[in-house]
């Protein structure tokens, strides 16, 4: 086990908050069962026992600051700016059911939760595992941990139930260790091998992982060593902070231009290559919704071509981009931002493999998330590559990505 690191402490306590405006507990109660009846009727909640958790968790005293109405409206509440951007939110409860849902809690279970946030997510956990369990939730910022603290003492839970520590989570909590759960509720590009070493086998972590062009909330099952998944959904997050908070590799092209994505920094000289050539313009029929994300899991990610303003003023424009090799060389296709036309450049290979997927998308519709499978392998394990599945590599993982009624063509 990794030695913990000196500078986390413990949140045994609390400041009290500052007194708030009398609530009508009633009316809160009321607003909590339309919440969850939203809920239900959306198909987010299935499982009594989450049920029963959201209707138990007076959500408003996670939100001191919403008027009692808007703390149960199903939109996330940001809580915490750093340079005009969001670092802290109390995610949407759509959102936040799904996620419960797929972590399949047990009465008695041990969870970490990394992210603490405002605190709510940590007291339904501490629901769902009830007396015989624990819940331990870690944040960065020391500032939001006190105050996740606080919320949860004045919702009644102690932290024999639900405690907070100060530290990243990156690191996970090895004192706790090994855990039941861990559930991580911040964008991650990658998996923390603390996480996997803390877990126990047979144990679930379910994280926002970047996958493509969006965060797919994936829960993994842990066994003999790796990760394989049991369901997913998208989804997005604000991004971890701290040690792990790894942006995807962003490689300078010519001029105003830019690079990000997997694999940018090796692929920068072809793409800049491609782009000089003369362009073509491809009309493309719209495949319908969740193309372009079920396209970057079968490419097996999508590289952002960014655009910078004159001067370097005024904030970048991205368009998607996928660069592929073929028989007759490299070839790039970048995605509209609004019409329905690609430019394509060199060869053909991305073009051709961007139109029999766009075909295929639009005959089954959009992949459901149970077609989907992901198996996580520390690198030096990893098999040898198969054909139909896509594999994507991190330091210290492989990541390898199949769909059971697909088979590649292009």
């Amino acid at each position: 086990m990794r030695p913990e690191p000196e500078h986390r402490q413990l949140q045994q306590g609390a400041p009290p908050l500052a007194p708030l405006a009398p609530v009508d507990e009633a009316e809160a109660a009321r607003l909590r069962a339309e919440m969850v009846e939203r809920l239900r009727a959306a198909g987010a909640v299935h499982d009594p026992a989450v049920e029963q958790a959201l209707l138990s968790v007076p959500r408003h005293l996670f939100l001191p600051r919403k008027p009692l109405a808007g703390a149960y409206e199903n939109v996330a509440v940001a809580t915490r700016w750093e340079q005009g951007a969001t670092v802290s939110s109390v995610s949407q409860p759509e959102i936040v059911a799904m996620m419960l849902e797929q972590l399949h809690v047990t009465p008695g279970m041990r969870v970490l939760e990394i992210g603490a946030g405002a605190g709510y997510n940590a007291a339904l956990l501490a629901e769902l595992v009830g007396p015989a369990g624990s819940v331990t939730t870690i944040e960065l910022d020391p500032e939001l941990a006190g105050e996740a603290a606080a919320h949860l003492a004045a919702a009644g839970y102690s932290p024999a139930r639900a405690r907070v520590i100060a530290g990243d989570g990156w690191m996970g909590w090895a004192e706790g260790a090994p855990w039941d759960r861990i559930e991580v509720t911040a964008g991650v590009w990658d998996i923390s091998p603390a996480w996997v070493e803390q877990l126990a086998d047979g144990g679930m972590l379910l994280a926002p992982l970047w996958l493509g062009v969006s965060d797919v909330s994936v829960a993994l099952r842990k066994r003999a060593g790796r990760l394989v998944s049991e369901s997913w959904t998208l989804c997005g997050f604000v991004r971890l902070r701290g040690e792990g908070a790894g942006q995807p590799p962003v490689a300078r092209l010519s001029g105003r231009r830019s690079l990000s994505g997997p694999g940018a920094e090796a692929l920068a000289p072809r793409v800049a290559q491609a782009l000089a050539l003369p362009s073509r313009r491809l009309r493309l029929d719209n495949p319908g919704p969740g193309f372009i994300s079920t396209l970057a899991l079968l490419a097996g990610g999508m590289l952002t071509l960014w655009q910078g303003g004159p001067g370097g003023l005024g904030r970048p424009r991205g368009r998607y981009a996928l660069y592929c090799e073929g028989p007759d060389g490299p070839s790039l296709v970048l995605f509209p931002q609004q019409s329905s036309s690609l430019l394509a450049f060199g060869g053909t290979a991305a073009e051709r493999f961007v139109r029999e997927q766009a075909a295929a998308h639009r005959a089954r519709g959009t992949l459901p998330p149970g077609a989907w499978r992901l198996t996580v392998w520390p690198a030096p394990d990893a098999p040898p590559e198969r054909e139909g599945v896509i594999r994507q590599r991190t330091p210290h993982w492989v990541y390898d990505i199949s769909v059971a009624e697909w088979t590649r063509t292009g």
